[in-house]
């Protein structure tokens, strides 16, 4: 599958099943709903401590649940989602904010402009084929020293290449390693600061897992 049929699945599962996505995130889970704000909020402060007056991207916002958490931190944001029954919502639920619909393979940014991006569980969708451009990306817009924070679902036991398929409610999905993602962000240039993982909610339930990285001033050539 090529990337525009992924995007194009991705775009059209979300659609269908944004309204009870929305109930879903807003009934959330107090333990695992604390431990990733703590995560967003040490990203927050690391862009807040970086000086820039830049916006960061909440690239794939779904409803828009963390655009607003950031934004009532102190961080200017803004989202983007493929799903426009996804931005709809978000809109819906703060029409002062920016949320457009767009892509991850293509974001609407100038090089090194953006000051952090936080990818909160939009890359577990991806392909490890389609996953280098989405990295390169995220590369080319961040700001030399700016943060980038991914939250994924976790594997224990991944395949060889780090990950293994995910039998997602909404789209087909893949959990990742933390250390197999750690070695591809490294190859754009990216360091780690930062990891965490949240035991499963409920029996059945895989792990989330977030990885809080920093772009390097000077990064290698992308592999």
């Amino acid at each position: 599958m090529n990337a525009r049929e992924v995007l194009e699945r991705t775009r059209r599962d979300y659609d269908n099943v944004a309204e009870l996505y929305d109930d879903m995130v807003r009934r959330g889970d107090e333990v695992t709903d604390n431990l990733s704000a703590a995560m967003i909020n040490a990203f927050a402060g690391l862009v807040r401590s970086g000086g820039s007056d830049g916006a960061v991207i909440d690239a794939g916002c779904g409803p828009g649940q963390w655009t607003d958490h950031l934004d009532r931190n102190g961080v200017r944001t803004y989202g983007i989602d493929l799903s426009p029954a996804m931005v709809a919502i978000a809109r819906r639920y703060r029409p002062d904010l920016r949320f457009e619909i767009g892509s991850i393979l293509q974001l609407d940014a100038p090089d090194e402009s953006v000051p952090g991006i936080l990818a909160h569980f939009s890359l577990i969708h991806t392909p490890s084929e389609i996953l280098p451009e989405v990295l390169a990306e995220f590369a080319r817009v961040i700001t030399p020293g700016g943060c980038l924070l991914i939250g994924v679902q976790i594997t224990d036991t991944p395949g060889a290449e780090g990950w293994i398929p995910y039998d997602h409610k909404a789209s087909p999905a893949f959990l990742w390693s933390l250390d197999a993602l750690t070695a591809r962000l490294r190859g754009h240039g990216f360091t780690e600061l930062a990891r965490m993982r949240i035991a499963a909610s409920v029996p059945g339930k895989p792990p989330a897992g977030y990885l809080l990285a920093r772009h390097d001033d000077n990064p290698p050539e992308a592999t």
